[in-house]
């Protein structure tokens, strides 16, 4: 992360000193000390390169990257000090009469004073760190891939790999498929009373153990031999509780008042399981416990003769403790499906004179130098992808035979691939990547909520500086994250192709972790006691069932801008300890038991990241109406809070407000002050009956989740929106009419009136260009569609089931892009439009949803 950090510490310096020339010189006196540290980090970075890559095997190297790094997060704190709290005190002068200048001029003074110390105390220390760069003789580098990559985004398709691009496994998943469903006639004896048999997948981290699974695991052999088939992902700790839960929601199909004791989840799964042969994959096993083990076991023997579970691990000492009557120990793939499978990547999206004898024989030593590592060969692929001449290839081929990356406690010697990979990043990507250490091991990362956090730590800049694109860019980052393969698992919306969550694959997080092992850190059931780690940024502090000392594991608190603590107890989370938190950016608080946020939160004012979904908390104290930088508070299905303080008007950069399942009965006034919010979900609160009518001044607002809430009706001035995307009224029983304006919201895309009691749809609605998804499902009231409907070219996505419709309007056979008709219960519908059979798109893409009962 210090190329990342070094170029927004630059970044933040060439503004000021553009921006702020006359301040730094007539008031602060700085000026010299502000060009002098632009100057000294444009040289440091100039060599960041080549010393990050010897710091992979030079201690002294190592140390020395890791005081500029730390370096750099001081620089960013003296400069959102100085930006904030000269913010505030132009805010305070706006409200203060002119007899109290004088105290004004004052308090700037000493923030001047202050300020002033500060820069020059870092411009000093700057020195020394550029005396000891002298002494390892490092290579200066051209640093130009952030114009690589804005060429690369506009011509290179992204493809995700399925089933059908697996490379090299037919006769691994044929071995274990037969061994799944061989009716063995001596099982009895095999099983002697100990449940079902077991067969495990052993192979080295990256190897394909998990993708071979999945391949047994959606054959259709498998499909119809088992009735019923169970997927878990296990990974570390061996959480009994946790693999319970996960079982019981997949064989019942809900999640819902599910027990926290092993003894009724257990029985549980015995009543769901018994009587049926079933397959239950366990993957990612770690734990060599036999008594972790064995609780799960017992509740197994339920099953039908032919029952099996499907483990995978890397260790064949997990495969030998769980008695595993067949070990399938997974092998590299060969040269050629490794060739295969790189070129299938590397030149997806491309055309056939793209590909030459020359970039063949390169290719193929890029392959081999894999060394049949599936994961490997994908990231490859992926960065070569990008990579359009025989020199690139052939620079990418001499990059990997430098001895230096060759790291001997690595598995496979993957590393050198994947920080090749690394490399290859910008620096704002580097940094997004690396900063995904901070979750533990086989967190399932929510995309949005990555985001906003990465927009919290300031790791987003736009070309032209503004906030406005922030999202969109950490889409874009995201994206080309996600297509060079440092993603998996990637779970898409239904209704569109946006990204929702993913996972990130052991190896890739492990070298994640690696990369930052001085700067992030995840307290687990592992943690050791008094790590004493000296410059650590960002902590996660999972639920462990002991009492633990943060300081345990970092010197200075203070120094931290992460602080991840989920699930946690009062007794944990001290007045004493949010007093320590100054530099804190983000603030994860998920599921703690706190009835009450201290008030010294309003003293972080670096904060910009607040979560307290589904605590239990009942109020939020005034000072959270202080964090003028605040970009997100999350308050998500925190049932015992009921009310909102006036101040939330304070809150100028707030962009995202949740509040979806909470308690609260109405929005203050003052929220339409937030000039800068975008997305605004009420999503669950059953006792909010209005909007404010000044909503229609929250001109920025994208995304608004009214669903199941109380209102009856939407104030005529939230068609001031311009910006609008996404509308959610479903479920809101008693919501009756859209607003006649509605058609001013030219680019609303999304619009949800299930269950709803809306009678008719105004004929505005016929002028939302960008619409693309309509919602009018179980509308009992709805009895007709606008005549004009097929003025919406843009629609894809029509849902009037179990509606009172009538008939369908000819218009309706205008719309191009319509993919999904569903027409499920509407009983009153007789005929469809005659002109139906000429959508091109609905007749190839989808199907028109309950035709038979037309």
């Amino acid at each position: 992360m210090t190329d990342g950090i070094i170029s927004s510490v630059v970044d933040q310096l060439f503004i000021i000193i553009k921006d702020q020339i006359r301040e730094l010189r007539t008031v602060l006196g700085v000026e010299k000390e502000i060009k002098n540290l632009s100057s000294k980090l444009k040289k440091i970075r100039e060599v960041l390169g080549d010393a990050e890559r010897r710091s992979f095997k030079e201690k002294g190297v190592k140390l020395w990257v890791e005081e500029i790094q730390d370096f750099c997060y001081e620089v960013e704190d003296v400069l959102d000090e100085w930006n904030t709290r000269s913010r505030r005190q132009q805010m305070e002068r706006s409200f203060l009469p002119a007899a109290s200048s004088s105290c004004f001029h004052f308090k700037r003074f000493v923030m001047h004073r202050d300020i002033a110390k500060k820069i020059k105390k870092l411009d000093s220390r700057l020195d020394q760190v550029m005396k000891d760069k002298d002494l390892y003789n490092f290579v200066a580098v051209t640093h130009n891939s952030d114009v690589q990559e804005s060429k690369r985004v506009a011509t290179t398709t992204t493809s995700f790999v399925d089933a059908s691009e697996i490379q090299g496994r037919d006769i691994d998943a044929s071995n274990v498929i037969r061994e799944l469903v061989k009716d063995d006639e001596g099982e009895e004896a095999i099983r002697n009373g100990n449940g079902p048999l077991v067969i495990s997948i052993v192979g080295a981290g990256g190897i394909g153990k998990t993708t071979l699974a999945q391949l047994v695991y959606g054959d259709q052999q498998i499909k119809t031999h088992f009735h019923e088939r169970v997927w878990v992902c296990v990974s570390h700790p061996f959480d009994q509780i946790k693999i319970a839960k996960a079982i019981v929601e997949s064989t019942t199909k809900s999640s819902e008042n599910l027990s926290d004791r092993l003894q009724v989840l257990l029985e549980k799964i015995q009543s769901t399981l018994s009587q049926k042969r079933f397959l239950l994959v366990l993957d990612d096993v770690w734990t060599e416990q036999y008594s972790k083990w064995e609780p799960l076991k017992n509740s197994l023997k339920v099953g039908l003769p032919g029952s099996r579970i499907l483990v995978t691990s890397r260790s064949e000492r997990v495969a030998r403790m769980m008695a595993s009557v067949y070990l399938h120990r997974v092998k590299l793939i060969s040269d050629f499906d490794a060739w295969m499978l790189l070129s299938r990547i590397s030149f997806s999206g491309r055309s056939g004179e793209a590909y030459s004898e020359k970039l063949k024989d390169i290719g193929q030593k890029i392959a081999r130098r894999c060394r049949g590592l599936p994961l490997a060969v994908k990231v490859m692929g992926s960065l070569l992808r990008l990579k359009d001449t025989e020199e690139e290839w052939q620079n990418v081929l001499s990059k990997l035979d430098i001895k230096f990356w060759n790291l001997e406690e690595v598995e496979t010697d993957l590393f050198p691939h994947l920080y090749l990979s690394y490399d290859d990043l910008t620096s704002e990507m580097k940094r997004c990547f690396s900063y995904c250490a901070v979750f533990p091991k086989d967190y399932e990362i929510e995309v949005d909520k990555l985001i906003r956090i990465w927009m919290a730590q300031g790791y987003l800049t736009t070309t032209n500086g503004s906030s406005d694109r922030m999202e969109q860019k950490g889409r874009e980052v995201f994206g080309n994250l996600a297509m060079r393969s440092l993603f998996q698992d990637l779970e898409k919306d239904d209704r569109n192709s946006n990204i929702i969550s993913c996972k990130m694959h052991d190896i890739v997080y492990d070298f994640a972790e690696f990369c930052t092992r001085n700067e992030c850190y995840s307290i687990g059931s592992r943690h050791e006691d008094k790590v004493k780690i000296e410059k650590l940024r960002h902590l996660s502090w999972q639920k462990t069932g002991r009492l633990m000392d943060p300081a345990s594991i970092c010197d200075v608190i203070g120094k931290l801008c992460s602080f991840f603590a989920e699930h946690l107890s009062p007794e944990q989370l001290t007045h004493d300890l949010f007093n320590h938190l100054k530099s804190v950016r983000v603030l994860g608080l998920r599921g703690c038991k706190l009835q009450k946020l201290p008030k010294e939160v309003g003293n972080l004012h670096h904060l910009r990241y607040i979560d307290l979904s589904y605590s239990k908390v009942e109020k939020l104290p005034d000072a959270i109406c202080f964090l003028d930088n605040l970009q997100t508070l999350d308050l998500e299905g925190c049932e015992c809070l009921s009310k909102l303080s006036e101040g939330i008007g304070n809150l100028s950069h707030l962009r995202y407000i949740d509040l979806s399942k909470s308690n609260i009965d109405e929005l203050p006034d003052t929220i339409c002050s937030l000039d800068n919010l975008q997305t605004l979900n009420l999503g669950g609160c059953k006792r909010i009956s209005r909007l404010p009518q000044g909503i229609g001044k929250l001109r920025r607002l994208k995304y608004i989740d009214l669903s199941k809430c109380n209102i009856n009706e939407l104030p005529d001035t939230i068609c001031n929106l311009d910006d609008l995307q996404t509308l959610n009224l479903r479920a809101c029983k008693r919501f009756s009419r859209l607003p006649e304006g509605i058609g001013n919201l030219r680019h609303l895309r999304f619009i949800d009136l299930n269950w709803s009691k809306v009678e008719e749809l105004p004929n505005t609605i016929c002028s939302l260009d960008n619409l693309e998804i309509l919602n009018l499902g179980g509308c009992q009231h709805l009895s007709r569609l606008p005549e004009g409907i097929g003025n919406l070219r843009h629609l894809r996505y029509i849902d009037v089931s179990w509606s009172k419709v009538e008939e369908l309007p000819n218009a309706i056979c205008f719309l191009d892009n319509l993919q999904i008709l569903n027409l499920t219960g509407c009983q009153c519908l007789s005929k469809l439009p005659e002109g139906i059979e000429n959508l091109r798109n609905l007749s190839e893409g989808e199907e028109i949803e309950g035709e038979e009962n037309v």
